[in-house]
């Protein structure tokens, strides 16, 4: 049985837990002390449930693993449009709306956090997860991007994914364009932030690849 079947309860408060602890902190900082300390359960409940740190750490991502499945599914369907426009703003949609739904939810704004300590930090658990995760929907999504701009170099469709994942991760972790607007840009709602970004990552690839 998955760690993260039958998650409720005890088990619940734990995985919580742990996301706010690494949120917070940096892998190495955190113990599972912290999270029990967090989740206000014995510190040998935590590892009953789920192991050592690091299959915990890895429990956190299993949990959230439908998104990255639902990124995948709409990268797919994207490639299935024959007009090159369409198909690039379908790809960009599928790669980013379901990151800025999940970062509307509470556990989800922790888990953003995570996820950017992670690639941060680059310790042995993060690359695990990179690697399993992370690693083939970034092929996909290059793949996709290769059908729907052809007459790109493979460099520059390279670049675009790096950049294109940096505006979007710099997007679910830094809410300062709320205290800079004056609370005019609300960073955490998805049906305000979606367009701009997808304008921003959608023309920005257009632009590098057509140049």
């Amino acid at each position: 049985m998955s760690s993260v079947d039958d998650l409720s309860g005890k088990k619940r408060a734990i995985l919580v837990a742990a996301e706010k602890c690494f949120a917070a902190q940096s892998y190495e900082g955190v113990s599972i002390r912290d999270i029990a300390h967090e989740a206000g359960v014995p510190v040998a409940l935590v590892g009953y449930y789920f192991g050592a740190k690091n299959e915990l750490y890895h429990a956190i991502y299993e949990y959230h693993s439908s998104y990255i499945a639902e990124r995948l599914a709409g990268l797919r369907k994207a490639r299935q449009h024959d007009d090159a426009n369409t198909a690039l703003e379908a790809i960009i949609s599928a790669f980013i709306m379901p990151v800025l739904k999940l970062n509307e939810q509470p556990e989800g704004m922790y888990f953003s956090r995570m996820v950017m300590r992670g690639v941060i930090d680059q310790h042995e658990a993060s690359d695990r997860i990179t690697r399993e995760f992370y690693d083939p929907m970034a092929r996909e999504f290059i793949a996709a991007l290769h059908d729907a701009l052809p007459n790109a170099t493979a460099e520059r469709i390279f670049w675009c994914y790096q950049f294109a994942l940096g505006a979007l991760l710099h997007h679910v972790v830094d809410t300062r364009i709320e205290r800079l607007s004056d609370g005019l840009c609300p960073a955490r709602q998805a049906k305000l932030a979606a367009p701009h970004l997808l304008r921003f990552v959608t023309d920005g690839i257009r632009s590098v690849t057509s140049a």
